[in-house]
């Protein structure tokens, strides 16, 4: 009987602990991260995670660089409990907290320098230079928080406004902003500027020249400056603009602070008790949890609501949430991501992955392929899904913009064939990554000559290692493009080659040197860097050429599939150039591989349900191992 009450107990303390930690997120995050230290802790030892580098730099700073301890598990945290981390992004601030649990609080603030520790004993917290620190029983909260000038500047100039007191003309042109009224600039009535006329002055040895010294010039460009009544009347009002600004914002950091003070003091209305589905994702088990609330994020959601149906948007995205279990395994690392949208655009997104993926997109994979991403959405059923569901509601509107929204939709809907455009443009693409390529690429140089004094364009040709991407496009009127690059082969022969079976344009995008190849095939529009593509697999490539379990998933995928082999990713990205020291950076990271699949498997309800598996190599015992060495990989490079 004791050993059940003993286990009772256990468990009623350990959820008492977690719940503990949970509530000390504010309700206004928009961003949590969780990790379960426990389960951490079982993927990777602590005695692991202690020789890690970056965890002893880390330890360094949490103790000042006293090295008091050089174990993890000696100063004070609760490895029964969570960490978490969550984002708050309001109008007058931005701050990111994390809340370390405590299991022997005096152990855990010994870290910090006599001073600190005083006041935590006595206030409990510590406020000082945008880092705030509080300390319970059993948490310890760190808030980083980036104040918005922006935000007190305009209150100041309400305030200004509000008083009927004029704003300096620098309020104006903040931030380069040059904003004048009429009054200071009529482009009409400005006077012409009369040309300089120079007068060349001849001065010889009887006639020295007089030479006005520096400070001289200063102090008499100061004193006109200040003799100017408009200047000192301009630097009162900056002054005042300023010295208010001050006041304002000292009065809002501190109510700010308080707020924030006073809810560790009395965390009750937390995210946990206010948000039903982040309790719910919270008491699930996984190594690590993700919550996001976009509503939440004021910054996003202003830009994301001015469209012109922005009322009905936003009571859409009011049940907007994104939610992830992350798990360590053998293979690697798996995260379950899920997208809960409202009813009404769940039924939207449920008609954009009706269409089955063009099978014939599947041929141009390259055998030698290391990473392929396929797009297949059904955009002419997406469209008439959503008009069906928010034309009506415009329409019943008594809001002048949304009837006004109504009739421009109606109206545009009308003379545009929005089918016949779905297919001429429809998202149905493919993408193959085949790594990096030595190519032969032209560039124009200039040569001086030194007898003419003038440049003379020359025509050189280099080898550059760059990497391999071909696009492949499902599109019913693929012709019409044949048509325009025939028309713009003729008006730029020099550019645009007609080589036959596909056109070639020699100065690709963003005008890097590096030539693409166009070819259509029926209805498959293929657009590439790799010629051989074009050359030799006109007509694709064998279904047995490209791994099959990655072919079969890909040609089931509902909306969205990536597939990525991050075999080589070490050696690519050197070969990039950007590397400054290679033989450090492929001995941190040749081991650090694995293969990314990504994939949408259902839509249920209101819910996208999306995964990723990372399958790490061999050398790792488990994602959570490969995790940190990849951390510590990156620590150590950068050092």
């Amino acid at each position: 009987m004791k050993k059940y009450i003993t286990i009772l107990l256990f468990i009623t303390s350990t959820f008492s602990l977690i719940s503990q930690v949970n509530k000390m997120i504010s309700d206004s995050a928009y961003f949590v991260l969780e990790v379960d230290l426990g389960k951490i802790a079982k993927s990777i030892p602590l005695e692991e995670v202690n020789k890690l580098e970056f965890i002893q730099s880390l330890i360094r700073k949490i103790d000042g660089g006293s090295i008091k301890t050089k174990d993890l598990s000696n100063i004070g945290l609760d490895f029964s409990s969570k960490l978490i981390m969550f984002n708050i992004d309001r109008e007058a601030y931005s701050s990111v907290s994390v809340i370390v649990p405590l299991k022997e609080k005096q152990k855990f603030i010994q870290l910090f320098s006599p001073e600190q520790q005083k006041a935590l004993e006595k206030n409990g917290s510590i406020d000082k230079d945008d880092l705030i620190i509080s300390i319970t029983e059993s948490t310890c909260i760190v808030s980083m928080v980036k104040w918005n000038s922006e935000f007190y500047r305009e209150k100041t100039r309400i305030f200004f406004e509000e008083n009927e007191w004029n704003l300096p003309d620098s309020y104006f042109y903040y931030n380069q902003y040059d904003y004048m009224d009429d009054i200071y600039y009529d482009a009409e009535t400005t006077e012409a500027v009369e040309p300089y006329e120079y007068e060349e002055e001849v001065y010889t040895e009887e006639e020295p020249v007089q030479v006005e010294s520096y400070k001289d010039s200063i102090d008499n460009f100061y004193e006109e400056e200040i003799n100017s009544e408009y200047e000192l009347e301009q630097m009162e009002l900056e002054n005042k603009f300023q010295n208010i600004m001050d006041s304002i914002s000292e009065i809002g950091k501190l109510e700010i602070v308080k707020q924030h003070l006073n809810f560790i003091k009395q965390p009750s209305n937390n995210l946990y008790s206010t948000d039903d589905l982040y309790k719910k994702v919270s008491n699930q088990t996984a190594d690590a949890k993700i919550y996001m609330n976009p509503m939440m994020n004021v910054n996003l959601m202003n830009g994301i609501l001015y469209y012109p149906i922005r009322n009905y948007m936003e009571d859409e995205f009011k049940e907007m949430r994104q939610f992830a279990y992350i798990n360590f395994n053998p293979e690697g690392i798996q995260l379950d991501w899920k997208i809960q949208v409202s009813d009404n655009l769940a039924s939207v997104i449920k008609e954009a992955s009706s269409k089955k993926i063009d099978k014939k997109l599947l041929k141009y994979i390259p055998d030698y392929a290391q990473g392929i991403a396929l797009y297949n959405i059904n955009g002419y059923g997406a469209y008439k899904k959503f008009k069906e569901i928010y034309m009506p509601k415009l329409d019943a509107s008594e809001n002048a913009e949304m009837l006004l929204a109504s009739a421009i939709w109606s109206t545009i809907d009308e003379f545009i064939d929005v089918e016949a455009i779905s297919s001429v443009y429809p998202p149905k693409a493919l993408v193959s990554y085949a790594g990096f390529k030595e190519v032969e690429l032209s560039r124009v140089t200039y040569a001086y000559d030194e007898e003419t004094f003038e440049y003379s364009e020359v025509d050189t040709t280099y080898l550059e290692k760059i990497p391999m991407l071909t696009f492949a496009l499902s599109n019913e009127r693929a012709f019409l493009l044949k048509k325009y690059l025939k028309a713009f082969q003729k008006l730029n022969p020099e550019k645009v080659i007609n080589n036959g079976n596909y056109y070639t344009i020699l100065d690709g995008p963003m005008q890097l040197g590096i030539p693409y190849h166009i070819a259509i095939k029926e209805d498959i529009i293929i657009v590439t860097n790799d010629e051989n593509v074009v050359q030799e697999h006109l007509n694709g490539y064998s279904k047995k050429a490209f791994d099959p379990k990655t072919y079969k998933k890909a040609k089931k995928a509902k909306l969205f599939y990536a597939h990525m082999d991050f075999s080589t990713i070490a050696k690519d990205v050197a070969d990039l150039g950007l590397i400054y020291d290679t033989e450090k950076y492929a001995r941190l990271f040749n081991d650090k591989t694995g293969k990314v699949e990504i994939e949408m498997t259902s839509i249920i309800k209101n819910q996208a349900h999306y995964k990723v598996n990372i399958n790490t190599n061999e050398n790792y015992a488990n994602g959570g191992y490969f995790l940190f060495e990849l951390m510590n990989a990156i620590y150590l490079y950068k050092k």
